[in-house]
C-alpha cells in the first residue's frame, strides 16, 4: 500500500536532478516514431509517413500543420501519430502525451505497436513533468510487451528521478537480464546504486558500461561523480573536463562545470 501511494504521487525532479540521475536529455528513438512496422501501410502511406515524420522534428511548426492536414484527409493513425511527434519537437509535451494516450486507447494496431505509443507517452509525460502519469503509461506498456528492455529502460528512468531506487533497480535488472549489453541500462543503475551510496557496485556497471561505449557522456559523468566521491579528485576533474570537451553547452555539461568549480572551492584551488 505505501509503494503504490508513493506512486500515486511522484512529482518531477529538476533538469539538474535528471542530469544527476544520468539522464541528459529524452532521446524519442525511431523505435518511439514508427508505425509503420507491424501495420498493413501501403508503400506510399509508409513513404508520406516517414516524410511527415521528418519534416514533424526538423522543422515542427511545417510538420504540425502538415500532419493536422493528413490527418484531416484520412491519414489515420499515422497522422495523428505524427501530430504528436510534432508537438513533442515544439516541447509541447503535455499535449503531445495526451494525445498519444489517447491513439493508443483507440489503436487496432498489434499490441507492439500500442506499447510503442505508451511509452512515447510516458516520456512526454516525464518531460512534461507529470511522473505519475509517465509511470502509468510505461507500466501499462510492459503490461503488453514484457521482452522489450527499453521499456524497463523507460520506467526504471522514472522511478530513479523519483527517489525510488530500488524499485528503479529492480526494472533495470530485468532489462539486462534481457540484453545484458545495455548501456543505458548500465548507466542509470549505476547511477542508482551511486544514490544508495553502493559505490562499488556503481562503478562495476559504469565501467562495464565505458567498456561498450568508451566515449559515452553519461557514463563519464557519472564516473567522475564516483571518483569524486571517492575523493579521486584528479581523476574526477579529468573525466569531467571530457564531457564538457564533448557536450559543451548540454545541461550535462553544465553540472560537469559547476562539480568542478565545487571541487575548486573546496580545495581552494582557481
Amino acid at each position: 500500500m505505501s509503494e503504490l501511494f508513493a506512486r500515486k504521487t511522484l512529482r518531477a525532479s529538476s533538469l539538474v536532478a535528471m542530469t544527476l540521475f544520468g539522464m541528459m536529455l529524452v532521446s524519442f528513438g525511431t523505435q518511439r516514431q514508427a508505425l509503420a512496422q507491424g501495420t498493413n501501410m501501403s508503400a506510399d502511406d509508409a513513404r508520406q509517413y516517414q516524410d511527415c515524420l521528418k519534416l514533424a522534428r526538423l522543422k515542427p511548426e511545417d510538420g504540425f500543420e502538415s500532419a493536422i492536414a493528413w490527418r484531416d484527409m484520412g491519414g489515420g493513425e499515422p497522422a495523428k501519430h505524427c501530430v504528436a511527434v510534432a508537438l513533442i519537437a515544439l516541447e509541447k509535451y503535455e499535449e503531445a502525451a495526451t494525445r498519444l494516450d489517447a491513439l493508443a486507447d483507440e489503436s487496432t494496431s498489434p499490441q507492439q505497436v500500442v506499447a510503442g505509443l505508451l511509452a512515447q507517452a510516458g516520456q512526454s509525460w516525464m518531460m512534461a513533468g507529470n511522473l505519475e502519469f509517465a509511470w502509468r503509461d510505461q507500466s501499462r506498456a510492459l503490461d503488453m510487451v514484457k521482452n522489450d528492455p527499453t521499456l524497463w529502460v523507460d520506467r526504471a528512468m522514472v522511478l530513479g528521478m523519483a527517489g525510488q531506487y530500488w524499485d528503479s533497480i529492480d526494472d533495470l535488472n530485468n532489462a539486462l537480464d534481457l540484453d545484458p549489453d545495455n548501456v543505458e541500462a548500465l548507466i542509470y543503475r549505476g547511477t542508482a546504486w551511486r544514490m544508495l551510496e553502493t559505490y562499488d557496485l556503481a562503478m562495476t556497471d559504469i565501467q562495464r558500461a565505458l567498456e561498450l561505449s568508451p566515449n559515452n557522456i553519461q557514463a563519464l559523468f557519472e564516473r567522475a561523480n564516483l571518483h569524486r566521491i571517492a575523493e579521486n579528485n584528479d581523476l574526477a576533474r579529468q573525466d569531467y573536463l571530457t564531457v564538457i570537451e564533448n557536450s559543451n553547452g548540454t545541461p550535462v555539461a553544465d553540472a560537469a562545470r559547476a562539480n568542478i568549480e565545487k571541487m575548486d572551492v573546496q580545495t581552494g584551488s582557481e
